[in-house]
């Protein structure tokens, strides 16, 4: 389902910065606040779904209402021709994408076991990653047959979106949520049970997140940088080629090591790519590239990790619904702020912005560590074990 989902998404996103600033004649600080607004509507009505999906305890019909939102919304772009309609168009997908994540992230959750909860995401985003490299790969052919037919590759998008749709309704099963041999209600005042190291994470999160801009930028850097437009969503299959192959073995690796200091060499990793960006060359450019994919296959599927084993099962939802508040508040705000650098300074100002922002998360990650140095993971798992 992940796979479909990421195939049908990445088909129309694979050239649409290039179809807003290109074909519409948008800016870059326009480019900048339709993706931010988008990626926070993304995480913000993962707020909503995730508290819904603990509160009715069934994860499954949000996944189902989520994924058909997302499949009535592609022919909004192929039909717009304005940059407001696809305004409208990214804002109602990204919320469709909320509405089914949260969920998803629980549900996992609630089928994986807990020793091998950091597989069962690394798995998931490896699928998510090969569907949507798959996605910017069918983009690029079929640009180069169609004669650069932007609208045409953005209905057929509409195909993998059925074929997810499919999948949500016949093969997934809801398990029931459980704790210690029962369902439990939830209740708002239930929030206090989240345990600190929860919060003191999404400090980190709410300055990373600001480094966490549109791939829009780093496809427009590619081009600026002398890759030409049929082999932009390269571009994407390059990056989610790493992240893919990184994901799972990421996720391996966090079932036996300290996450937390997985997590630094992360942003280490993130750190290194908005340098390699900045570098005025091809060879650049494509490492920053590579960098960028194995940094998302470390942390995407780590994060998740961190907040489900943070939390009982019957906050889960909840949890992950805080996060993507704040992920979604933060991805907003760094996206304007990029595109304002790179209307001022260039591309290179908005690289310059995240690889700041990023170093500013790992001083908030060191400290977070410093205050939860007893605890280990891996020990939990033995002594549950």
């Amino acid at each position: 389902m992940s796979f479909f989902w990421s195939t049908s998404s990445l088909m129309v996103f694979a050239y649409l910065p290039t179809f807003i600033t290109e074909v519409l004649g948008a800016s870059k600080t326009k480019l900048g606040i339709i993706e931010g607004v988008a990626m926070f509507m993304a995480f913000a009505s993962k707020v909503f779904s995730g508290v819904l999906s603990d509160y009715f305890k069934n994860r499954k019909p949000l996944i189902i209402i989520g994924s058909i939102f997302s499949l009535m919304i592609k022919p909004m772009f192929a039909l717009a021709g304005t940059v407001n309609m696809v305004f409208a168009a990214r804002f109602i997908d990204r919320l469709s994408k909320g509405i089914r994540s949260a969920p998803t992230d629980a549900i996992i959750a609630d089928l994986a076991p807990k020793a091998h909860q950091g597989k069962s995401y690394g798995t998931r985003q490896a699928l998510y990653t090969y569907g949507g490299m798959f996605g910017a790969f069918l983009a690029s052919r079929l640009l180069d047959v169609t004669d650069h037919n932007y609208r045409l590759i953005f209905m057929l998008s509409m195909i993998p979106s059925v074929l997810a749709i499919i999948i949500a309704v016949f093969v997934i099963k809801q398990p029931p949520i459980l704790e210690h041999g029962k369902k439990l209600d939830w209740h708002l005042k239930d929030i206090r049970f989240l345990p600190p190291r929860y919060w003191a994470l999404l400090g980190v999160v709410a300055i990373l997140m600001l480094a966490r801009f549109s791939e829009g930028f780093v496809t427009l850097r590619a081009r600026e940088a002398g890759w030409s437009l049929v082999n932009l969503p390269v571009v994407i299959v390059l990056m989610d080629l790493v992240h893919a192959s990184t994901a799972y073995p990421m996720g391996f690796i966090a079932d036996k090591f300290n996450r937390y200091k997985l997590m630094m060499f992360g942003l280490a990793l993130t750190v290194a790519a908005h340098t390699t960006m900045i570098v005025d060359t091809w060879y650049s450019v494509s490492m920053g590239i590579v960098f960028i994919g194995v940094y998302l296959g470390i942390m995407q599927g780590l994060m998740s990790t961190l907040i489900a084993e943070a939390t009982p099962a019957h906050l889960r939802g909840t949890a992950f619904a805080l996060y993507y508040l704040v992920a979604g508040t933060s991805v907003l705000i760094g996206n304007v702020i990029a595109g304002h650098l790179s209307d001022t300074f260039g591309l290179n100002g908005a690289f310059w912005g995240g690889g700041c922002f990023t170093l500013l998360a790992m001083v908030a990650l060191f400290f977070m560590m410093r205050r939860y140095k007893n605890y280990n993971i891996t020990h939990e798992h033995k002594k549950q074990g």
